[in-house]
């Protein structure tokens, strides 16, 4: 089988993406502990960013608000989704086929919730995913349509 340096990328945006992942699964697990997350509350209210800083003030208001049961369901989240891409991404980058059916599958399942995610709040990070992810799921699809 020829060597695909796209898969390389892909595989190597999928492992980044797994990193990412766990640090903030290991965020939200930290932040479940006794007084932890009302350590960092007292940290950042001391902060001078309420002055001129609206967005990020309502943001970490919001944060704060979740409480421990919100912060394991997302460390627990967090770790799962980043299971599923290191295994993407291991696959991907050994250029096995399996991986090629799966990141297809779970990527291309996830485009309808990024652009109901994009309709919510457009952003241009959130717009570069999208296309990006498209791109992976149409650039894999094409390699699938090869002879094995």
């Amino acid at each position: 089988m020829a060597s695909h340096r796209a898969l390389r990328i892909i595989a190597a945006y999928k492992l980044v993406k797994a990193l990412g992942l766990l640090l903030v699964a290991a965020t939200a697990f930290g932040l479940i502990g006794q007084g932890n997350l009302q350590s960092l509350s007292d940290w950042i209210t001391a902060l001078p960013i309420h002055h001129g800083h609206g967005f990020l003030v309502r943001v970490i208001d919001q944060l704060f608000a979740l409480g421990p049961r919100k912060f394991l369901a997302i460390g627990i989240a967090a770790c799962i989704y980043a299971a599923v891409f290191l295994v993407e991404g291991w696959g991907l980058w050994r250029e096995k086929r399996w991986a090629e059916y799966l990141t297809v599958i779970v990527t291309a399942s996830l485009i309808p919730l990024e652009v109901w995610e994009i309709f919510r709040h457009l952003t241009w990070v959130k717009v570069l995913a999208l296309v990006v992810n498209v791109a992976i799921v149409l650039y894999l699809i094409r390699l699938l349509r090869r002879p094995k």
